[in-house]
């Protein structure tokens, strides 16, 4: 028995490893349909004239909703990215400044000391504009979410 329980928590456990790589998945790597599901769900509806009964007066209403939704979130992507992009590249640009001044056997420790103090600080600085600019995706992510849901509630 204690084996079969082993097994099954074994074949849950790596089932949600294998599935649960969005709960990992970095600002912006999502693409609309993934983001807003249900509102996207209601927008293919919109398009292939299925909307529910009470929204089919308003199809116009709700098609142009869909449009400002999906159109808001690609700058939204884009502008994540780029603050992902401007990260990665001041980290790596930082860690080779470090590199060359501090080679082995270190001759100028002073030289060496302060690229490493200024890569700690650009760090720093980079991380936070990198976290403002994630939440800031987030956040508009949930205002469009919030303003197009607002939108289809006055149709109803």
């Amino acid at each position: 028995m204690r084996r079969v329980t082993l097994t099954i928590a074994a074949t849950v456990i790596a089932v949600m490893l294998a599935s649960g790589t969005s709960a990992f998945a970095r600002a912006g790597d999502r693409p609309f349909v993934q983001t807003y599901p249900v509102a996207s769900a209601l927008c293919a509806k919109a398009k292939a004239g299925t909307l529910p009964a009470k929204l089919v007066p308003s199809a116009a209403a709700v098609t142009a909703a869909c449009d400002t939704l999906e159109n808001a979130f690609a700058p939204l992507v884009s502008t994540v990215d780029a603050a992902e992009a401007t990260l990665l590249g001041t980290l790596s640009a930082q860690k080779a400044l470090v590199a060359s001044a501090c080679v082995k056997p270190v001759t100028n420790q002073n030289a060496c000391a302060g690229a490493r103090a200024t890569a700690k600080s650009t760090d720093t600085t980079a991380r936070s504009t990198n976290r403002a600019a994630v939440a800031a995706y987030h956040g508009a992510i949930e205002g469009n979410r919030m303003t197009f849901w607002s939108a289809i509630s006055a149709l109803r």
